[in-house]
């Protein structure tokens, strides 16, 4: 759960700050990863050296997870990134599972989550490797 409410503050964040699109993740048991597209422009740009400590900001901070559930017509006529991932699910689905954390992310997931972004505490990034001109994996550990 802490893993996969982190995975969503990091994308949340670099889709606000860089319009990256998450474009897989995966959790293991002692770590996980995030892969992301960004356009080639705005590649150059990202401190991707500095992006831990940006997450550890917003995590200096407490931040409410809420789930609800709305109609897939409502659903793809919101705004920006959800768009993208409703696209991607079957058709027969009529109710949308929606995972909001404040105003840092906001999309449809069925995996579970932590209540608060507090119980996540203390990560590191492990490696960002290039997958690609436009892509990006990053690894991320939890310490305790």
């Amino acid at each position: 759960m802490k893993y996969h409410t982190l995975l969503h503050v990091i994308s949340g964040y670099l889709f606000q700050h860089y319009n990256a699109l998450a474009t897989s993740s995966q959790i293991e048991k002692d770590h996980a990863r995030l892969e992301l597209s960004f356009s080639p422009e705005i590649m150059e740009e990202i401190p991707f050296d500095s992006l831990e400590q940006s997450i550890k900001k917003i995590l200096a901070h407490p931040h409410n997870v809420y789930t609800k559930t709305i109609s897939r017509t409502e659903a793809e006529q919101k705004e920006g990134f959800i768009k993208t991932v409703i696209n991607l699910l079957p058709a027969s689905l009529n109710q949308i599972r929606i995972v909001q954390i404040n105003d840092i992310d906001e999309q449809a997931c069925g995996g579970t989550h932590v209540n608060n972004t507090n119980e996540i505490k203390d990560f590191s990034i492990m490696k960002i490797q290039q997958k690609g001109p436009t892509k990006k994996r990053i690894k991320i550990k939890l310490l305790d």
